[in-house]
């Protein structure tokens, strides 16, 4: 599939301006604009046709309603802005449908319970390898203290991510 060069790319972009686009709202649709022109030159067009054809479309109109339903949507107001979390401000011209604003989201949890099993995990094997060393074994001995401890760290972070994955789980059905 053939690419626009970047003089096609500005006038696609000088178009969306002068039908009143906002600074934020020109990028997104700048790419979308860009890959209907690429897909009418793939079919068979000219660019000047493709070109037309996609503008005919992206009219004052057009334009001015995506502009609306876009602020209306995404941007937030100044009250939600004083209230918001970074992820949160980051994110607010972004599809946060996409699968990153999640992942930011989980972040602290994730790395939260990644530490709590390393340590439990380090706090096992060194149980592991007085174990082997002394060829015996008592819960009552502070290595046998330190391995339930890393136990139950293991367990306890184990326990989280599989909360956490079935309440992702049920969201994303409804």
């Amino acid at each position: 599939m053939e690419k626009l060069s970047p003089q096609q790319v500005a006038i696609l972009h000088k178009h969306l301006l002068q039908n009143g686009s906002t600074d934020v709202l020109v990028d997104e649709l700048v790419d979308h604009l860009a890959c209907e022109v690429e897909y009418y030159i793939w079919i068979g067009l000219p660019f000047d046709s493709a070109l037309n054809t996609v503008l005919d479309q992206a009219n004052v109109t057009a334009v001015r309603h995506l502009r609306d339903t876009y602020q209306v949507e995404l941007a937030m107001t100044p009250e939600q802005i004083n209230q918001a979390s970074l992820d949160d401000i980051v994110f607010e011209f972004r599809n946060k449908a996409y699968g990153a604003y999640a992942l930011r989201q989980s972040y602290r949890l994730t790395l939260r319970n990644a530490f709590i099993m390393a340590v439990g995990l380090c706090m096992m094997l060194m149980a592991m390898m007085d174990l082997l060393s002394r060829k015996t074994w008592s819960y009552f001995s502070p290595w046998g203290a330190v391995w339930l401890i890393g136990l139950c760290g293991v367990t306890f972070a184990t326990a989280s991510w599989y909360m956490e994955r079935i309440r992702q789980q049920e969201l994303s059905m409804r």
